[in-house]
Formats: C-alpha cells, sequence, structure tokens
C-alpha cells in the first residue's frame, strides 16, 4: 500500500462506527508490523502507558520483544481503554458483545475500512504488515531495525522489503 493508501485506511477507520476502537487498531498493526494473530493476541498488560511501551508477542518464531508507541498510538489507545471501560487487563481488541475480537472478524473490519477508503483492491490485514517493512525501508531506515521492528529471526525475510524501495536508493541521486 501506498502511504496515502495508509492516510486513506486511518480516515475511513475515524469514520467507522467504531471509530475509537478501529483507530487504534489499524494505527498499532500498521506501526508494529503486527500480523492477524499477534494484533488479536494482544492484552492491555502488554500496553505500559508509563514507558510509552508495547509488549508484542510475536508469532511464526518471529522475536518477541518491547516497542516504543507513537504519541498519536498512545493517544488512540487511551481513547479507547476509556471508551471500553477503562480495563486493565484482557484482552484489547473487543467484538461483538465484548468478546474478544476474531481473526474472521478482524479480517472483515478491514476488508470493510479498505472499502470505506475506496482503494482499488481488497484489503487484509496481512497487508499492513508488509506496508509497515516497505515504508521503514522506503524512509532510509537501516534493514536491521526493520528486521527488529518486524520481530523477524533472519534478515532475509527484511530484506525483500528492499527490493522495491526506491525512497531508499533516494540518498545515491541526492
Amino acid at each position: 500500500m501506498y502511504e496515502s493508501e495508509i492516510d486513506a485506511l486511518l480516515d475511513a477507520a475515524k469514520a467507522s462506527s467504531k471509530s475509537v476502537r478501529n483507530l487504534a487498531l489499524v494505527l498499532v498493526m500498521y506501526r508494529h508490523g503486527l500480523r492477524a494473530t499477534e494484533a488479536l493476541a494482544m492484552q492491555w498488560q502488554d500496553i505500559n502507558f508509563k514507558a510509552q511501551e508495547i509488549y508484542i508477542r510475536r508469532c511464526k518464531g518471529s522475536v518477541s520483544g518491547a516497542a516504543p508507541l507513537w504519541s498519536d498510538e498512545l493517544k488512540a489507545l487511551s481513547n479507547y481503554r476509556k471508551k471500553s471501560g477503562d480495563r486493565d487487563f484482557g484482552f484489547v481488541w473487543l467484538g461483538q458483545g465484548h468478546k474478544p475480537l476474531s481473526y474472521d472478524g478482524l479480517y472483515r473490519l478491514i476488508k470493510t475500512l479498505g472499502e470505506a477508503a475506496d482503494l482499488p483492491f481488497p484489503l487484509h490485514p496481512h497487508q499492513l504488515r508488509h506496508s509497515c517493512g516497505y515504508h521503514s525501508i522506503n524512509k532510509g531506515h537501516d534493514v536491521r531495525l526493520v528486521q527488529q521492528l518486524l520481530g523477524h529471526k533472519s534478515i532475509t525475510n527484511t530484506v525483500r522489503y528492499t527490493e522495491l524501495a526506491a525512497g531508499a536508493l533516494r540518498k545515491l541521486v541526492d
């Protein structure tokens, strides 16, 4: 996804019926390159508002660890926490009947937000992860740093994001 498409997706999340939750969810998934299962497994205990960090339990053999939260993520998460009853424990992302959001529910939500954003392709949650990796490389961030951000054990998984990253090559021209 292009950054303009991410912006359109965030705008669609803000305009949706569960805007507070959806904005926080899309921001966190995109910024941290979360897989759907990683997002759905998030617990309130994983978010340290005081230290401005989030602990991410990676799956598929990836490396788990803490990551810093951007100020807009902190604000979105704080707003969502207030809206959902100021909980300090349990699953973060809730769906129907205050039950944890399911994979199917997340998939439908992201697809619906993509349609509302008028994206020219059907959107699925993993595209947020790929966009995170691609945008990070394209902005010139070090491959090892992006590897850590995405939790890749092997750098070969991260290097694929460099293949189309013309922005990272811009430094050679400028």
